[in-house]
């Protein structure tokens, strides 16, 4: 036998160990459920993937829990749509990896890509982006081929008075950001409704949640409640 067929043999072999078709079938071992979390500066984003993080891993569950795009993507401008763009990738080409995977259980993305939907609107009504190129970049980022696997969504807005109340109790400066006073966050609560609006009736794992008149117990337990009822139902049917 010449060593180019002792090669092949032997990596038969490997192969037979290694493949099987539980490890390769999707059926048999079902994709990570898929949460994402995008909204409104201090609307309780951020607290409510924190604890929903905590909970399911104390439970046994696998959970990644990935950077937001804005921590990861810092070499391109803010001031331009290829910024959000970009970390929509991100989060998309994280999306689609974990999808075909099993190293996890749940993925909890703060910001993927129904963010990137939203704000295409911003720039869209900055005339940074054309109504033409508004709908292309939105229809990819929420093409039929993956916008699925996100089996539940969280618009989380909040009245941009309280907003700033949440924002000011633990800042360490009084000076307000690009993002966070109250005329952007009331534009921001304004098109993250509009979006809603406009996504719910072909999307409806999304959900729009105002956080203004709930405390954080509250605000984690109803969103906690509605991703395991949503969560065990698609169990429950296999999807």
């Amino acid at each position: 036998m010449d060593q180019e067929k002792i090669f092949e043999t032997q990596a038969e072999k490997i192969l037979r160990y290694l493949r099987s078709d539980i490890r390769y079938n999707l059926k048999a071992i079902p994709r990570p459920f898929f949460i994402e979390f995008t909204g409104s500066p201090s609307s309780g984003k951020t607290t409510t993937i924190t604890e929903l993080d905590k909970f399911f891993r104390r439970q046994g569950f696998r959970v990644l829990r990935p950077q937001e795009g804005a921590e990861v993507i810092r070499h391109v401008e803010r001031t331009t749509p290829v910024y959000n763009v970009r970390t929509a990738l991100y989060a998309l080409s994280m999306l689609l990896d974990e999808s075909v995977g099993h190293k996890y259980d749940i993925v909890i993305f703060d910001r993927c890509i129904f963010d990137a939907y939203c704000w295409m609107m911003y720039w869209n009504e900055k005339n940074l982006l054309s109504d033409e190129e508004k709908k292309i970049v939105q229809s990819f980022f929420l093409s039929q081929l993956w916008a699925n696997f996100i089996d539940v969504a969280y618009f989380m807005v909040s009245d941009p008075k309280i907003a700033m109340e949440r924002e000011q109790k633990i800042a360490l400066s009084s000076k307000l950001g690009e993002t966070t006073n109250p005329t952007t966050v009331a534009n921001l609560v304004r098109r993250y409704t509009e979006a809603y609006l406009q996504l719910s009736a072909k999307f409806p794992q999304i959900r729009l949640f105002d956080t203004t008149n709930h405390g954080e117990k509250e605000m984690v337990t109803t969103i906690a409640s509605d991703i395991l009822n949503t969560l065990e139902q698609k169990s429950q049917n296999g999807s």
